[in-house]
């Protein structure tokens, strides 16, 4: 298994925890499953999704200015506790960079972190931290209310 390009990725970073009223599994395979991913993550473009160690997706995230293609391979994929993948855009300007989900269970809920490294530039970090806040709260609504 191919681990990371840190020699191609960016040196800035972000982390945006959530809570969610569902299970880890139920929270984990919203981010696997491409019918789930289409309908949240892709807002209803297209998704192919192999979530498995050196396994690849696609999204083609539905834009006002047209479709916005993201890129990657899965990394780690320790279900329901923790998912790794690289991430390409146009975004990362072509380059490489990796989110990392974790899973915590929190009594009825679960707990997500996000963290996002490699980022090119402070400006490309803000942008993910307003996408990423965006599709997390997307997916709250999704599942189940922030505790």
């Amino acid at each position: 298994m191919k681990g990371r390009n840190e020699s191609a990725m960016g040196s800035f970073r972000l982390e945006i925890p959530r809570s969610y009223y569902a299970s880890p599994e139920r929270v984990f395979r919203a981010w696997t499953d491409p019918a789930s991913m289409k309908a949240w993550l892709a807002e209803g473009g297209d998704v192919v999704a192999d979530p498995r160690p050196d396994g690849l997706f696609y999204l083609g995230m539905q834009h006002s200015s047209g479709i916005r293609p993201h890129y990657g391979r899965y990394l780690r994929v320790e279900s329901p506790h923790l998912l790794e993948f690289t991430w390409v855009s146009e975004h990362t300007l072509g380059k490489e960079s990796v989110v990392t989900l974790e899973f915590t269970p929190r009594g009825r809920q679960t707990e997500l972190r996000l963290t996002h490294e490699g980022l090119p530039d402070e400006r490309m970090a803000m942008a993910h931290t307003e996408g990423w806040t965006f599709f997390l709260d997307t997916l709250v609504a999704r599942l189940g209310g922030e505790g």
